[in-house]
């Protein structure tokens, strides 16, 4: 199925400038880590008007980064608190009978479709997938309850690859305590 099928609606976000301090988080692109979750750091805010409410992120919108090197899609949720996603990313809004939002993001954060994407950025200084281009890109929607056991499977695997991370680093922490103590002079 292509893109364009398994959507509603899709735009760039907004262009706002941006304070250290605000009513609502206005995500770029350096906010998010290397497995395309947000971090802690490095926030930004925006202060909401009247104007501004109808760019605030709702519930399973996905964004997708769509300008520069680093192309990824993440899903909303409220948890995160008030969104507003800048002019790097497309908000897309999807057909829900037809895909799963977590689904959606799997699939275009998986290597294939990472692939497709930069092959559309290329040729410009700086890379830019265009509406029509993405629209036409065809992924696979198997039936939900498919969509579903593939996205628990992929979360499941992130938590166990979390975990390696965090055992390595803690093995390089003793590692390097352990040089310390044997190089250390009396």
């Amino acid at each position: 199925m292509r893109i364009k099928e398994i959507i509603t609606s899709i735009k760039y976000g907004p262009h706002f400038r941006t304070t250290k301090e605000g009513d609502v988080l206005y995500l770029k692109g350096n906010q998010f880590d290397d497995d395309y979750q947000l971090s802690s750091s490095s926030k930004s805010y925006v202060k909401v008007g009247e104007n501004e409410q109808k760019h605030l992120l709702v519930e399973d919108d996905i964004i997708l980064a769509a300008k520069g090197f680093r192309n990824f899609a993440w899903k909303y949720s409220k948890k995160e608190g008030a969104c507003i996603a800048s002019s790097l990313f497309y908000v897309i809004k999807l057909k829900s009978e037809i895909i799963h939002p977590d689904y959606f993001v799997m699939t275009i954060n998986s290597p294939r479709i990472q692939h497709a994407l930069k092959t559309i950025g290329l040729g410009v200084t700086i890379p830019a997938i265009p509406r029509n281009e993405l629209l036409r890109i065809k992924i696979t929607v198997p039936p939900m309850a498919d969509q579903l056991k593939a996205v628990e499977i992929h979360n499941l695997l992130n938590q166990q690859i979390s975990l390696e991370r965090k055992i390595l680093e803690r093995r390089i922490d003793i590692k390097n305590g352990l040089l310390n103590l044997l190089t250390e002079k009396s």
